[in-house]
């Protein structure tokens, strides 16, 4: 007779800062997926019990490093969904890959940060198809001149970098904008900045033709704020990202919400489905995920749940901790996997081949305020529509 074995994953997530890659709603997700893998292990004779241990990282580099260090003298090896930003997986990569780990994050989407051999795998987009999708959005807008407002880390550093070469070999115009350190909280300086450079820009060019790019985490909200008092800032249209799209700071406050209708804020984030359609599975995984948390997940949050189920599916495939073969075997399993109804089939970087963006915009009812999907952005045919 077989034991009963336990099989602990690791899940370094962000628990302290609100309104960043919530934590919670990737705790949810995994603790839904552990429950579905037990089903399917015992329904399949094995006799293996899946469960995760949680580190609240805050966001911080150093934090998840220690964090990861000690979960690995515990005896964890395979690490799922997080750590929730780009620094931090940056920050503890050079520990995981001289180290038998396994680690399949759903939350870092910089470019440039992972590599064919390596042990770390992201089951989502790097940002140049973040960058192409907003892009051919602005340009879809009449939009050729676009004034930035950058978060200073590497996932900004990095986005809006592939986005100036990308718009300038297109024959847009990208002015210097802005750019804030993550710690900053007053932003009146930034919008004011801004706001000179988007009047000369519609002086030159025509309002219509004007937009601003915030490149953002949950600063958008002091950022709008600030902005909403400005009368150039609140004549443009105004693009967001996936660090912005869908938060519910936005939604929750009047001035915000306002100016971001009136200024047509869209923000894109990875899409499963595309604007009028969304997989059963993940309607129902999202449903159950806002009735545990009262968050409404983003596809990040959600993505959490493939990350957990694509591990234990390679762990019972090799059917041992062996973290060389099941390092071997999640790509393979990768290869073939859509329980979302997304492809989660990966690059020779260990990251995700590619996927659409979906377009969210803030919108009104009489109730309040709600994030609606406006548009798609299909990355196999590179269009906005």
């Amino acid at each position: 007779m077989l034991l009963d074995e336990t099989v602990n994953f690791g899940a370094l997530l962000n628990f302290s800062v609100d309104n960043i890659n919530s934590g919670i709603a990737n705790k949810a997700a995994i603790e839904f997926a552990l429950n579905d893998l037990n089903t399917y292990a015992a329904t399949a004779g094995r006799n293996v019990t899946f469960k995760c241990t949680y580190a609240d990282t805050r966001m911080d580099t150093l934090e998840a490093k220690t964090q990861i260090e000690s979960m690995y003298a515990q005896g964890m090896r395979m690490f799922v969904a997080g750590p929730n930003s780009s620094s931090e997986l940056i920050a503890i990569a050079p520990f995981v890959e001289k180290n038998p780990i396994a680690l399949i994050n759903s939350n870092s989407t910089s470019i440039g940060l992972n590599h064919a051999g390596s042990n770390i795998y992201r089951i989502i987009t790097e940002d140049s198809f973040q960058a192409k999708g907003l892009i051919r959005a602005a340009f879809t807008q009449g939009v050729n001149v676009i004034i930035p407002i950058v978060r200073n880390d590497v996932w900004g550093n990095s986005l809006i970098n592939a986005f100036t070469t990308g718009f300038l070999a297109e024959g847009g115009f990208v002015y210097s904008g802005a750019v804030y350190d993550p710690s900053e909280t007053s932003f009146s300086a930034i919008a004011n900045a801004v706001n000179e450079q988007v009047n000369e820009a519609i002086a030159t060019h025509g309002a219509s033709n004007v937009a601003v790019l915030a490149l953002t985490y949950n600063e958008i909200a002091g950022i709008m704020t600030a902005a909403s008092s400005m009368e150039g800032l609140g004549s443009v249209q105004w693009f967001g990202c996936d660090g912005n799209a869908q938060l519910e700071s936005m939604i929750t406050d009047n001035t915000i919400a306002e100016f971001a209708i009136k200024t047509e804020f869209m923000a894109p984030i990875m899409g499963i489905g595309w604007t009028l359609y969304t997989p059963p599975f993940t309607e129902l995984l999202s449903s159950k995920i806002e009735k545990e948390t009262g968050i409404i997940p983003d596809v990040y949050a959600l993505s959490a749940y493939d990350a957990t189920f694509i591990m234990g599916l390679a762990y019972l495939q090799v059917g041992k901790p062996d973290m060389e073969k099941i390092n071997d075997m999640i790509p393979l399993v990768c290869n073939t996997y859509d329980k979302m109804g997304i492809s989660r089939q990966l690059n020779a970087n260990g990251d995700l081949l590619q996927a659409n963006y979906i377009f969210w915009k803030v919108t009104r009812e009489n109730k309040g305020y709600y994030w609606s999907r406006y548009s798609t952005y299909w990355y196999d045919i590179d269009v906005f529509a």
